[in-house]
């Protein structure tokens, strides 16, 4: 199940409650940033990181005038592939940068399902509500009594025999 970091902007010392501004980053490996990176740093408004892209394609194309086309074209395989490693975390980087801060890590198997489960723990305010409100308290976790016994690691029973 991929995982999410949720990043808010920061309003002076408390991020914003606004639900709309949340942003919502998935954890590894970001397709679009292999195949087309350059409109998805546009679409991502990544200005410095595509930059960074076009000086390390100028870099290679002027490399690879003096050392051969082939193996020009292998490194900037594999600057795209790293690319497509950190994009993810690249983007982190600017949500950083433009003023956002981790407010939590929600989990799902698509962005809607990390959504959701993200806002079932928590409680906005409304638009129309002063004030910000204090985060809900964790749930708490009970055990049964067969649950809470000398079980220790793996084990299925007491004693350690399955």
């Amino acid at each position: 199940m991929p995982l999410y970091t949720v990043l808010a902007p920061v309003g002076g010392d408390r991020p914003a409650a606004d639900a709309m501004d949340l942003v919502f980053v998935k954890e590894g490996f970001c397709w679009p940033a292999l195949f087309v990176l350059e409109l998805w740093l546009i679409f991502r408004r990544m200005w410095l990181v595509l930059l960074i892209d076009i000086a390390v394609i100028a870099g290679v194309s002027l490399v690879g005038e003096r050392i051969g086309e082939p193996l020009a074209a292998v490194f900037l395989v594999a600057a795209r592939l790293l690319f497509a490693l950190e994009g993810n975390e690249l983007r982190r980087w600017t949500m950083r940068r433009r003023g956002y801060a981790l407010v939590g890590v929600a989990g799902g198997d698509s962005l809607s399902e990390a959504e959701v489960r993200f806002f079932s723990d928590r409680r906005m305010p409304a638009p129309d509500e002063p004030g910000p409100r204090p985060p809900a308290p964790p749930a708490q976790t009970t055990y049964t009594p067969d649950e809470a016994g000398e079980v220790v690691g793996l084990f299925p029973r007491p004693g350690g025999a399955s």
